[in-house]
């Protein structure tokens, strides 16, 4: 009682305090509306976040280019070089949802001809007897695809793949991913890329995707490089927001700066009282108090409120992710990686207890590989109805439990476009005006 008869009786403390309520309102406020597409803040609004703005535009590109292709093949990698990519694509059923043609047509649509001539797609349905699949068969895919594997002609492997698309477990499921990624790597390796990208079925790319995505390869080589190595295990183009938060094993380093703010103020308002004579009559000693006890913990609690992606986004470019790099949905990796290493592994492990993603970190941590992203993501995962049985399995919609980037839905079609139409001019002035425009 006696603390707030004192505080009432000083005009310029209560006038400090009400104006510092009036300011964190303000940002309150602010933040509400900013912060709203990151899932570690309090202000996240997941029925707003998880609007699909970006992707349903690309989708609807995506449609475009795939009813063409319809009537009419496409332009394709150009076998007289090694392609510079090999777009490895596993997919399966998912009873009556499929996601395939958007992710082919949204990688495809508004390439260049000089750039799809260096680019090879396999697209691998990775059922025994693929006609299960609900584009088997499509002319389409045939119209667009380099190539289309099958499973070996091994009746041993074909057995054990049989035995584990009747067995609905998890185990299974992780078991058979790996023989899937065998097939595709080794399709990939086929033609010898510099590099291969793996994807899911069910993500969608946005527009220039191709170029950021060789710019950010030359950034990875050239840091990797000034690490004092001379390779990495993959440029990773998706990551999942909902990972990148404040992380609960990271605890006290946050305690270290939060009471290293607190000091430092506390620090900073007695160094004036002590060498500032003339700032003593306003620093009082209830001031400092008020600052310290009231002011500065509740700015870092608001601080921690608003969310770690919100208020620390990540550096844009290419920058390494050794820890909570999930998932699989878009892999760049050096095709000397996958020949000495990854293939070989994928071709002989019998592991069923972790999922490629999952079996990928755990080999990257025991060997130290590194792990690079690229900031901001290329691609977005869309897939509602997961292959494996989780996800919206009735009606294949966009959940908060599922991957997501939620910055992706903010890209700008219009400067996308421009920003891909003068890489598309450059490239026509390196190799000659010899490839279609870009509309």
């Amino acid at each position: 009682m006696l603390a707030l008869h004192r505080l009432a009786g000083n005009r310029f403390l209560l006038s400090f305090l009400l104006a510092f309520f009036l300011i964190y309102s303000i940002a309150v406020f602010y933040l509400y509306h900013a912060c709203h597409r990151d899932p570690s803040s309090v202000f996240w609004q997941p029925e707003k976040a998880l609007q699909l703005s970006y992707s349903a535009f690309r989708k609807e590109q995506a449609r475009r280019f795939t009813d063409q292709a319809e009537r009419f093949e496409q332009v394709k990698w150009d076998n007289s070089t090694a392609p510079q990519l090999c777009i490895g694509i596993g997919s399966v059923s998912r009873h009556g949802f499929s996601y395939l043609r958007e992710t082919l047509g949204s990688l495809l649509e508004g390439l260049d001809d000089l750039e799809r001539r260096r680019i090879y797609i396999t697209v691998f349905h990775a059922h025994t007897n693929q006609s299960q699949h609900e584009d088997s068969g499509a002319m389409w895919l045939h119209n667009i695809a380099d190539s289309l594997p099958a499973y070996p002609s091994d009746d041993q492997l074909i057995d054990t793949i049989r035995a584990l698309e009747s067995d609905k477990s998890y185990s299974a499921h992780a078991r058979k991913q790996k023989i899937d990624y065998s097939v595709l790597l080794g399709e990939c390796a086929k033609v010898r890329p510099a590099y291969t990208l793996t994807l899911e079925d069910d993500v969608i790319a946005l527009d220039g995707w191709y170029h950021r995505t060789l710019f950010a390869l030359q950034t990875t080589v050239r840091k990797t490089r000034e690490l004092g190595s001379d390779h990495f295990l993959y440029l990773r183009i998706f990551y999942d927001s909902r990972l990148l938060g404040w992380n609960s094993e990271e605890w006290p380093y946050y305690l270290c700066y939060s009471l290293l703010v607190i000091v430092g103020n506390l620090t900073l308002a007695l160094s004036l009282r002590r060498y500032l004579p003339a700032a003593r009559q306003a620093i009082t000693v209830e001031l400092v108090v008020v600052i310290c006890g009231i002011c500065t913990p509740m700015a870092i609690l608001l601080f921690f409120a608003a969310g770690r992606s919100c208020m620390i986004p990540k550096q844009q470019g290419v920058n390494l992710m050794q820890m909570y790099g999930c998932c699989g949905q878009g892999l760049v990796i050096p095709q000397r990686q996958i020949t000495d290493r990854l293939l070989p592994l994928f071709r002989d492990t019998q592991d069923s207890r972790a999922a490629v993603d999952t079996f990928l970190e755990d080999y990257a941590n025991e060997n130290d590989e590194l792990r690079w992203a690229i900031t901001p993501s290329l691609i977005q995962h869309v897939g509602g109805k997961s292959s494996h049985g989780v996800g919206d399995q009735a009606n294949g919609r966009i959940t908060s439990d599922m991957p997501f980037n939620y910055d992706f839905e903010r890209n700008d079609p219009v400067q996308l476009a421009q920003e891909h139409l003068a890489y598309i001019d450059e490239l026509e002035r390196h190799f000659g005006n010899t490839s279609s425009r870009y509309i």
